[in-house]
């Protein structure tokens, strides 16, 4: 069941119309079958897996009590299962068809990456006696299977989730806020990223002929696709989150106002650099406490590493980790000179100029994270810096930017740039209006209208993130 599809946004509707209507404490057992039933669309496999897991780490968990030996199996099982899924039952991640973004076969386990890495978090807040073992497994598989995070997240940690189990109340304004961020996401998706994916498949799947300049704004449209695909996703899975009586925790903050890679990681991804620091860095830091810069170094090599793995091994995803934590490393090596400088520096051009450098980082080592092979992506940083000029502006840049170059294919592409342009001058403003509790009739009418008139309905491409 596509996340974009008439059939979900009906499946959505009606459940959340049931659970308005139904007594608070049949909610909880009506969504936990609402949820094995969008996730048995996928394939029953994937029921299966979300029913194993389920009850393996809520027994495990109830025979822990500071046993090193059951605790450490139960992490080894569980992050094992995420290597399994993707690199032996999925599929091989090379495999995968950039065009639009769909791995050759159907994903075996939906959402396993996921709410393995939250059965981490719950087996080690359980055995550090930082929360006790749920006792109700009804709960414990709706927290694993909740549909609106099954496929790409937010991650949600068990603490933070289960609580508001059988807690919950649902209110006009929570429904309002929640209709209102799932439009904004489906904007996001069908009508800028959507729009991107031709003319980003366009330079990286064909790109040996192409200018650096075609591949340098290429990279810029990949990243632009990239956000707007996850984080229209998050918004989506937030707003229904909403309307069902749930908070969950945003996954973007504003991350293209970024002035360091820093701050870039503190707003991008937020739910998973959360999990990674939390349960990766920070205790390697701690561990090694006593040698500090050395510790920061290693805490940072090692969070990359194990976000490598999640993503996918391979020397395009380890080249993309280490251009990220070659970023982090010069950053803690120049915090006090960079702090200089934001002090005698602290203007609105100057930041701009932070931002826009934070942005060609990101932009450059996501021409590893999108290439289809180590080779492909050599390829385009060569041209990126030895072939730079097109040889005929039109059909060197214009074209395959465009996907065809005709005048309609222009004006759409000229009109993708306007939507997420001016989406993101605005989009402070434009988050504000759509988390809020207050009915915007005006609001409401405008994404409706920008989504019928500019959405991409025939040719969307699966979101991006669901591959992992």
């Amino acid at each position: 069941m596509s996340f974009i599809s008439p059939f979900f946004f009906l499946f959505v509707g009606v459940v959340v119309g049931v659970n308005y209507f139904l007594p608070s404490k049949f909610r909880h057992p009506f969504l936990l079958l609402a949820s094995f039933v969008f996730i048995g669309f996928y394939n029953i496999e994937s029921v299966v897996a979300l029913l194993l897991f389920s009850l393996f780490n809520f027994y495990l968990a109830r025979f822990i009590n500071a046993n090193r030996f059951v605790y450490w199996l139960g992490i080894i099982i569980n992050a094992g299962a995420i290597l399994l899924f993707n690199y032996f039952i999925a599929g091989n991640r090379f495999t995968v068809s950039f065009i639009n973004f769909q791995v050759d076969k159907l994903l075996l386990a939906l959402g396993l990456s996921y709410y393995s890495l939250q059965n981490i978090a719950y087996l080690k807040e359980v055995y550090n006696q930082r929360m006790s073992p749920e006792t109700n497994l009804s709960k414990f598989m709706f927290f694993h299977s909740f549909f609106p995070k099954i496929v790409s997240g937010p991650i949600v940690l068990p603490s933070e989730f289960i609580p508001q189990i059988g807690t919950n109340t649902i209110s006009n304004k929570a429904l309002i806020s929640g209709l209102q961020l799932l439009l904004l996401g489906v904007f996001k998706k069908m009508v800028i990223a959507d729009r991107l994916a031709s003319g980003v498949g366009s330079i990286f799947d064909f790109h040996s002929n192409y200018s650096g300049l075609t591949v340098l704004v290429g990279a810029y449209l990949f990243s632009i696709q990239l956000y707007f695909d996850f984080s229209g996703y998050s918004d989506m899975a937030v707003g229904i989150s909403k309307m069902l009586g749930y908070t969950i925790k945003d996954n973007f903050n504003l991350p293209f106002r970024s002035l360091s890679i820093t701050e870039f990681w503190r707003r991008w991804h937020i739910s998973l650099l959360s999990w990674l620091t939390t349960y990766i860095y920070f205790p390697i830091v701690f561990r090694f406490r006593q040698m500090k810069k050395f510790a920061l170094y290693l805490g940072i090599l090692m969070t990359f590493f194990v976000s490598m793995l999640w993503h996918g091994i391979g020397f395009t995803f380890l080249a993309y980790v280490l251009c990220h934590t070659i970023y982090l490393n010069i950053e803690t090596l120049t915090r006090g000179m960079r702090a200089k400088l934001f002090t005698g520096y602290n203007s609105y051009v100057f930041k701009i100029t932070c931002a826009f450098i934070v942005f060609n980082a990101f932009s450059f080592a996501n021409l590893f994270f999108r290439a289809s092979s180590f080779d492909v992506s050599l390829q385009l940083i060569h041209n990126l810096f030895f072939n730079f000029l097109p040889i005929n502006f039109m059909t060197d840049f214009i074209s395959p930017l465009a996907v065809g170059g005709h005048q309609i294919d222009e004006f759409n592409f000229i009109l993708s740039i306007i939507l997420f342009t001016s989406f993101i001058l605005f989009e402070q403003r434009i988050n504000k209006v759509a988390k809020s509790e207050l009915f915007n009739f005006k609001y409401l009418s405008l994404v409706i209208l920008l989504i019928v008139l500019f959405g991409v309905f025939n040719s969307g491409t699966r979101f991006i993130y669901m591959q992992f």
